[in-house]
């Protein structure tokens, strides 16, 4: 059971409509409805009835729902509280002196961009030194 199955479920159980859900996951109606097909093998039991108006949950879909809203609640939950976590950390991009003016602050504008709340910060140290310095944690540019 995975939470890509799971949200997939619950947009079905909460819609009560295939084509709807679809819509509102913005996905296409096959790929969805093979989810849930393979959802239900992996359970082992019918977790909707599928009915002319468009589905209703069986007595283990009422089940499911309550235990997949639960699980998805705490994966969002432990997602925020790891992020939270990283917040601190900082990515040092070490380069030869001279060789990052011209890419490093690109790629650090790029980074930044892609990634709106990692910290970045550009390490410029001799050519003599690969690693830029970053393994011994010695000074010199930081940005």
């Amino acid at each position: 059971m995975d939470l890509r199955a799971l949200r997939c479920f619950v947009a079905v159980a909460e819609e009560g409509h295939f084509g709807r859900a679809a819509a509102r996951l913005h996905l296409a109606q096959p790929p969805l409805s093979r989810r849930i097909r393979d959802l239900e093998a992996d359970l082992g039991c019918r977790l909707f009835d599928r009915i002319p108006t468009g589905a209703r949950l069986t007595p283990a879909g009422e089940v499911l729902l309550a235990e997949a809203r639960d699980l998805l609640e705490r994966a969002e939950r432990a997602r925020e509280r790891v992020r939270g976590a990283g917040a601190g950390r900082v990515l040092v991009v070490g380069v030869a002196a001279g060789a990052g003016l011209d890419v490093g602050p690109a790629a650090l504008a790029a980074l930044r961009r892609s990634r709106p709340g990692l910290r970045v910060r550009l390490r410029e140290a001799p050519v003599t030194d690969p690693s830029a310095g970053l393994r011994e944690r010695r000074g010199g540019t930081w940005r």
